[in-house]
């Protein structure tokens, strides 16, 4: 009898444990975190929602700002700002806090192009060098693949990282490569 007790209330103890832990347990489905290179192609901040309720598959919409700046024989230079809204799918492997996402879209951006070069001028006597600026603001996108890690702790911190290939779809800039591979990291709250 004592045996059946103690047997009891093992059980009830146990299910009033897995009670409490389901309850702390629970699935976010909406994040906001910010983005380094990756799909925002630069600096990003974004929004992620699931489709559904405890569902793998979630989407993101995004806002970025990206820089380069470029020095070229003779004393060319080209700088580059973009404004861009990366917005993509994500489809969530894996169990609680350990995840593997897989995603695809498209970021399309405003892509602002300051370029300074020389020009050689003829003159009676030979050629000077006259400096020439040049100013373009295009729209371009590209499509874009992930693969990478998620974690998200029990109070809702996520950390990500992976690799980003992209597509240039439009280019309207003729930028000489076409294709582009990149990493990502990002952090924010999972809520």
């Amino acid at each position: 009898m004592k045996y059946a007790i103690n047997f009891s209330l093992f059980i009830l103890l146990f299910a009033t444990t897995q009670v409490v832990f389901a309850q702390t347990e629970r699935v976010r489905n909406r994040s906001l975190y910010g983005e380094i290179l990756g799909p925002s192609n630069g600096i990003g901040f974004n929004y992620e929602a699931r489709f559904k309720k405890d569902s793998p598959w979630t989407y993101r919409v995004g806002l970025a700002f990206g820089y380069s700046q470029s020095s070229y024989f003779f004393g060319s230079n080209q700088s580059t700002r973009v404004y861009s809204m990366p917005i993509g799918i994500n489809y969530l492997v894996g169990k609680r806090h350990h995840q593997l996402e897989i995603g695809a879209g498209v970021n399309t951006g405003i892509y602002n192009d300051h370029t300074s070069f020389y020009v050689m001028i003829p003159s009676g006597s030979g050629f000077f060098m006259k400096e020439t600026h040049e100013k373009s603001t295009k729209l371009d996108a590209f499509s874009f693949l992930t693969v990478g890690y998620r974690y998200t702790t029990s109070n809702g911190f996520q950390f990500r990282a992976g690799v980003t290939s992209a597509v240039i779809l439009t280019n309207r800039r003729h930028v000489s490569h076409n294709t582009a591979f990149a990493p990502y990291i990002s952090f924010g709250k999972a809520f």
